[in-house]
């Protein structure tokens, strides 16, 4: 439990662990050339209402947690391997007529040579008169030469009425 505490103490106060010449001394600007890269390529591909080729994205072992707020108070629904997670995205595609995706990164950040950490925003469907935008956050690992999504955080907290 103590190590526990200071792993997390450490986290909070910016100790990385990593040795000083780490993927953490690159320039931030080439983070986020790379996030913008895989996250126009994963829009792209969103908007081809395709879940088979969205789940492509992702590790064997990838997990997406989807946040919403409701009514009741916030609730998380988790998507846990390729198969729910392409199940997750058929859902989304039952209407393709309403799949128009947009990402804009807002923050990348490579943690060590084959981990990348993206956040920003998505908008499912932006030719919506009034377009939602959802939060997201991602860490992908490199798998030969690809970056694969290992796990997606999304936030639906639309603002209470």
């Amino acid at each position: 439990m103590n190590r526990s505490i200071i792993i997390v103490a450490g986290l909070l106060l910016g100790w990385s662990g990593l040795p000083a010449a780490s993927a953490q001394d690159q320039p931030a600007d080439e983070a986020m050339k790379l996030a913008k890269k895989l996250t126009d390529e994963g829009a792209s591909t969103f908007n081809t209402a395709d879940a088979k080729a969205m789940v492509a994205y992702y590790t064997d072992e990838a997990k997406v947690f989807f946040e919403t707020r409701e009514e009741s108070g916030f609730t998380i629904k988790v998507y846990d391997g390729r198969a729910e997670i392409e199940n997750f995205y058929a859902d989304l595609f039952k209407d393709p007529s309403q799949v128009r995706g947009k990402n804009t990164v807002e923050y990348a950040r490579l943690l060590a040579s084959d981990v990348l950490v993206i956040a920003g925003t998505f908008v499912p469907n932006e030719n919506a008169d009034d377009p939602i935008k959802v939060p997201f956050y991602q860490v992908r690992r490199k798998q030969g030469d690809k970056w694969l999504i290992n796990s997606l955080r999304i936030f639906f907290v639309p603002e209470k009425k």
